[in-house]
């Protein structure tokens, strides 16, 4: 069944219907929200703030006509909310420990590299991570991303060009101070 079909059962009272939901989004949801926010408790709040939204518009008979991308469109709202908030806006930074030892140097230089790529997505501005993140993480398509953000296609594919030559300037300039994974 479609997820479509989950909401339409949703909306003539079979609650269990969310269940399957939150089976299939809880997981790619909690990582996109928590790529966002780069805090647990508060990225498994918002998710589960979506699924409650998503409930009530279920039982109100609401169905959209693309659930994927209205669901990230849910999560994403919520997560612009909090960054609204006068008390959230404080600046992140995290630190790299670049330290590689013992036999499992290729696990811990995958995770490094990808702890790298996740800090360098996290420099860009809020508009280019989202897209960047919707795109490559989640694997929204384009038509996708533009209805979960509200944008025209032409501006998702003017944001990933503009984000990924953004981050190619952050991931160059890392290299050549000796930041990235093998520096």
């Amino acid at each position: 069944m479609q997820d479509e079909d989950y909401m339409r059962r949703l909306s003539v009272g079979n609650d269990s219907a969310l269940d399957t939901l939150v089976f299939r989004y809880h997981k790619p949801l909690y990582g996109y929200v928590y790529r966002l926010l780069l805090d647990e408790k508060l990225a498994e709040d918002i998710v589960q703030e979506t699924f409650i939204k998503i409930y009530r518009q279920g039982k109100r008979g609401h169905i959209p006509d693309q659930f994927k991308p209205w669901i990230y469109k849910i999560a994403t709202n919520l997560c612009k909310d909090h960054w609204k908030k006068a008390s959230t806006r404080q600046e992140q930074f995290t630190d790299l420990n670049l330290e590689t030892k013992g036999q499992i140097h290729h696990i811990i230089d995958r995770q490094l590299e990808r702890q790298w790529m996740v800090d360098s997505l996290n420099q860009l501005s809020i508009e280019y991570r989202t897209v960047l993140y919707l795109r490559f993480y989640q694997d929204l398509q384009y038509a996708e991303i533009a209805l979960t953000l509200d944008i025209s296609i032409n501006t998702v594919k003017t944001r990933i060009a503009r984000g990924l030559k953004h981050l190619e300037k952050i991931l160059k300039e890392d290299d050549r101070k000796g930041v990235g994974v093998n520096g």
